[in-house]
């Protein structure tokens, strides 16, 4: 009965992003020219995009050197390959499933390094952790360095939603939209919240000490770093295979980089339209594009075709990087089978 209930919470679960994702494309994407959108992709300059994609997996290799570090402060040991595969199994099925790559990137460390998952989940959320510090951090930088555009972006959103037009603007629609999934996911977490706490509370525990155990503290930090300059180069990079984007700054890039965090915090399956919608906000604000949900005219927007570039070149390297985790984890679960 139990396990029914967590079936369909998270088949609702999995309908309703996937649902928000595709309204914020229609809206986003529903007046544009699809012959001068195909055009200006055609015009796009590829190496800068594949560097990009170099730099997105770099930042998936760092992230399973670091996981290894707080692994060993905590007495347990995995393969670089290994810890590296399963980091990028979970991004790869959280193109699909929101917020469950934890799960399977823990699930699948556990049946190869046979590491209690309690344990594993603790330096998830040590992760988390960290990670929403270094989001903040990045915030607070790109507040002093870019606080007109960040004023411009709030006031900005407040004028669309007045400006909305046939009774209802997207923005609004899209802050129902939202609501709504917040709600229910509110309710059904506050519920399980109780039993969450309680299975997981000694990892948790242990994970937090094994900050303070680090042998290699200054590694530890300088996959920290690395992760985030390599989120950094991965949009500001791609600023040079558009005509458009070509003259932003570092600064640009930084701003941009906050709001596509933002975008991705938003419960969609890999960012899909939020990321879109944020970015291509940011953009418009910086002077590339525009901002028009409600036209009825055939238009192109490169503020647009900005972030769909971007996505779509780090959903190609989650899916790239994520089969070859698959395949790695497959081999070294025979290998065990072999040496069993």
């Amino acid at each position: 009965m139990e396990s029914t209930k967590k079936m369909i919470y998270k088949s609702i679960k999995y309908i309703l992003s996937t649902f928000f994702a595709f309204i914020i494309l229609y809206f986003l994407f529903r007046n544009q020219d699809p012959i001068k959108l195909i055009s200006e992709i055609k015009k796009v300059d590829i190496t800068w995009v594949l560097l990009s994609m170099l730099f997105g997996a770099w930042a998936y290799v760092s992230r399973g050197l670091r996981w290894i570090i707080l692994l060993r402060a905590m007495g347990y040991n995995s393969s670089k390959l290994n810890s590296i595969a399963s980091v990028s199994v979970g991004y790869f099925t959280n193109l699909f499933i929101p917020r469950a790559g934890e799960i399977s990137r823990c699930t699948s460390l556990n049946q190869i390094e046979k590491i209690p998952v309690n344990k594993l989940f603790g330096t998830i959320l040590i992760e988390r952790v960290i990670d929403f510090v270094s989001l903040i951090i990045l915030m607070l930088i790109a507040f002093i360095v870019k606080f007109e555009a960040i004023l411009m972006f709030y006031t900005t959103i407040i004028q669309q939603n007045k400006d909305g037009q046939e009774g209802v603007s997207f923005v609004n629609i899209l802050i129902v939209i939202l609501l709504c999934v917040l709600v229910f996911y509110t309710i059904v977490k506050t519920s399980k919240m109780t039993n969450k706490i309680k299975s997981f509370y000694e990892g948790l525990k242990e994970g937090f000490k094994s900050i303070s155990h680090i042998k290699n503290k200054k590694l530890f930090w300088f996959h920290t770093v690395t992760i985030w300059i390599m989120y950094f180069l991965m949009t500001y990079i791609c600023f040079f295979c558009m005509k458009e984007t070509s003259n932003l700054t570092t600064s640009d890039g930084l701003f941009l980089l906050m709001l596509g965090g933002i975008g991705m915090v938003i419960p969609t399956p890999g960012g899909i339209g939020s990321y879109h919608a944020i970015v291509m906000i940011g953009l418009a604000i910086l002077g590339v594009g525009f901002i028009d949900f409600n036209t009825k005219e055939s238009i192109y927007n490169p503020a647009l075709l900005f972030p769909t570039i971007i996505h779509a070149a780090q959903t190609l390297v989650a899916i790239i990087m994520g089969i070859i985790g698959i395949f790695i984890l497959f081999l070294s679960k025979k290998n065990n089978i072999a040496n069993s």
